[in-house]
């Protein structure tokens, strides 16, 4: 089984799951000094609420669910 590779791109939405279920979009992509790629996110219905997180947690299907998709 191969696995298909995710992409992250600014705009995306995702939904948190769990309590709260609010709907982050990304704002920026960045990688830091050692390497490791992280999301700038923006809340959708409280643009001034921002949060930076790992794109691995972001990809987690146990954590964020990606919704909007692309054409």
């Amino acid at each position: 089984m191969r696995r298909r590779k995710r992409e992250i791109a600014e705009g995306q939405r995702y939904r948190k799951l769990g309590p709260g279920n609010n709907v982050w979009e990304i704002v920026a992509i960045r990688k830091d000094v050692m390497g490791a790629i992280h999301a700038q996110m923006k809340r959708a219905d409280d643009p001034k609420t921002l949060k930076t997180l790992s794109v691995a947690a972001l990809l987690d299907p146990e954590q964020f669910e990606r919704i909007g998709e692309d054409p």
